[in-house]
């Protein structure tokens, strides 16, 4: 898809009456109502310090919206999504979230395609009975805040007992948490007026209990029985008399009028759904087999990529085992082996290699008793996990990172060490989301080069960079005034003020100035705890800058080898780049 008409799709979504424009930023003003919330239900006693702290919101950006395209539909529409990470209602959605999930639990849905095709083998229709699936068109973006409300007062008994908050604030925080989404998008800012953002933590949960709630008013109203109903997010599997097709579908969107279903019936005794086709036999008996939509590309990680050789073999034995035991039809082992060497050598994974795992994951399949579903759709090959097993990651360098791996464990047996490959898809394929600006980003490493000398400050900051930025300014302004004042380096409030930052230290000891518009993200992290490790990395491999030496002290001297390769590789590069950028001085 071509950028322009990305977001000529993209804005004609934005145009429809789910959203609305809004003149200005309104995270600040949405950060303070949330964070006044959360200490209201630590004052009540509803929460303690430690979840007040961890709920609390300091350094929220404005989320970007992008669209998903749906590659399985006509002329490709898009799914807006906004990831509500960076918003200031996230990690209170995530704690409501967590509240309601631990209460509702639905008896029509289905965890994956295993159990989904362990139940259908215990299943016999009754006569004349067909295969029909219900899709709900943009559920998320289409549930009325009045159904929530509705079934979160129904369901209370269940849900209160998991919490402290009382119903009436509680339905309070999740209005707030529905209605404050908003987005910004190619220059303007918009806000979500109707339904639940894709993107928000709440709304997955929040569409569960609402079609729960929907499916059991309709179903409790049809004149005629149901053998067969369950659900996977917004789609529905249902057995129905042929007679009575559109009849159901009537009465389901009858309910609500946002709410809105279309239909696929079952062609020559199938039906898909999910990642199966379901097939009907004359007896009506139901079996399965694993299904591929006809606009996927048949493509997983290629034996010949950049990634480790076990890595490879989990994907492909993976494969493997979902194609054998989705398959349930009779006399279906030619077909699974045949199926298998297609996507596989397509893949360019050896004919031996696949012969082999084929022959494994059948024996291992029919060596375990598989008791119940719970069990068919929770086995592997693992061994038990031990809760006291610490798990990390390491960037994939063959033979070294192998290397490091196995003398790791040998030290450290509760060490479970994964390598992940350096260069992936986000590496590759280019983000439509409008970029966050320098000044509004958190958990970052930067630099600020001195006007009158060649030197520099290397920092970093958990808040946003303009919040710190703030602090480096009044320092200097602080400075100012007490030179215009008369104050010399001796004074006790000169001393104080060139003790907070190296920076400060170099002002105050050489008169210089920093150009605090010119100031540069040199590194970032999503993980706090690894911003000051980055910093001090920095620092080691910048030679003029005015940081302290005794900034590094924290660094392990195993570093030292690694960070000197480092500082040599970028020397390197930056005299190549030079001497190709500057003119020849030959006549």
């Amino acid at each position: 898809m071509y950028k322009e008409e990305y977001d000529r799709k993209l804005q004609e979504l934005l145009e429809s009456p789910t959203y609305e424009k809004v003149s200005k930023d309104p995270t600040p003003t949405v950060q303070r109502k949330t964070n006044s919330l959360i200490t209201r239900l630590f004052n009540l006693k509803l929460i303690d310090k430690k979840t007040q702290v961890q709920l609390q919101s300091t350094t929220a950006i404005c989320p970007r919206i992008y669209g998903q395209p749906k590659a399985h539909k006509p002329n490709l529409p898009l799914r807006p999504v906004v990831p509500n990470i960076t918003a200031p209602t996230y990690k209170l959605s995530k704690y409501l979230a967590q509240i309601l999930q631990q209460s509702f639990h639905s008896e029509y849905n289905i965890t994956d395609s295993f159990q989904f095709s362990a139940y259908l083998r215990e299943t016999v229709l009754p006569p004349n009975y067909v295969l029909v699936s219900f899709d709900v068109v943009s559920l998320f973006t289409n549930i009325p805040i009045e159904l929530i409300t509705h079934n979160i007062i129904m369901q209370w008994d269940k849900i209160g007992s998991k919490t402290n908050i009382n119903l009436d604030m509680f339905l309070e925080l999740i209005e707030f948490c529905v209605k404050n989404s908003f987005f910004y998008f190619r220059g303007q800012h918009f806000r979500q007026v109707f339904g639940s953002a894709m993107g928000n933590p709440l709304s997955p949960i929040l569409a569960d209990i609402v079609m729960d709630s929907l499916m059991q008013t309709v179903i409790k109203k049809l004149p005629f029985a149901i053998p067969i109903v369950r659900k996977y997010v917004d789609d529905l599997f249902i057995a129905l008399p042929r007679q009575h097709i559109q009849f159901t579908l009537d009465a389901f969107n009858a309910y609500n009028e946002h709410l809105k279903f279309t239909k696929e019936e079952e062609q020559n005794a199938q039906l898909p759904f999910l990642d199966l086709t379901v097939i009907r036999y004359p007896d009506q008996t139901l079996r399965t087999q694993w299904y591929a939509k006809p606009m996927a590309s048949g493509r997983i990680l290629n034996y010949h990529s950049f990634h480790q050789l076990t890595m490879k073999i989990n994907v492909a034995q993976n494969f493997i085992e979902r194609v054998i035991k989705l398959t349930t039809t009779d006399n279906s082992t030619q077909w699974q082996r045949n199926t298998i060497f297609e996507h596989l050598r397509r893949n360019n994974y050896p004919p031996s290699l696949i012969n082999r795992l084929i022959n494994r994951c059948s024996n291992a399949i029919k060596a375990k008793t598989l008791s119940n579903t719970a069990t068919l759709s929770a086995w592997n090959h693992c061994t038990p996990v031990n809760t006291e097993t610490t798990y990390r990651s390491l960037p994939f360098i063959p033979k070294l990172t192998t290397a490091i791996v196995k003398h790791l464990q040998a030290d450290f047996p509760h060490l479970k060490i994964t390598q992940k490959p350096i260069k992936t898809v986000s590496n590759i394929v280019k983000t439509m989301k409008d970029p966050i600006e320098p000044l509004l980003q958190p958990n970052v490493v930067y630099s600020l080069p001195c006007n009158d000398c060649h030197m520099q400050y290397i920092g970093m900051t958990r808040n946003q960079l303009k919040t710190r930025l703030y602090g480096h300014k009044s320092n200097i302004s602080q400075y100012k005034g007490l030179i215009e004042d008369g104050a010399n380096s001796r004074d006790n409030s000169m001393v104080n003020l060139e003790g907070k930052t190296a920076m400060m230290e170099h002002i105050i000891k050489h008169q210089h100035m920093f150009d605090l518009t010119k100031v540069e993200i040199i590194d970032r992290s999503r993980h706090t705890w690894a911003l000051p490790m980055l910093e001090m990395c920095h620092i080691a491999n910048t030679d003029n800058t005015v940081n302290h030496r005794t900034d590094i002290d924290g660094i392990n001297t195993a570093y030292a080898g690694i960070l000197h390769t480092i500082k040599n590789y970028t020397r390197r590069r930056s005299n190549t780049q030079h001497q190709q950028t500057t003119p020849s001085s030959s006549p």
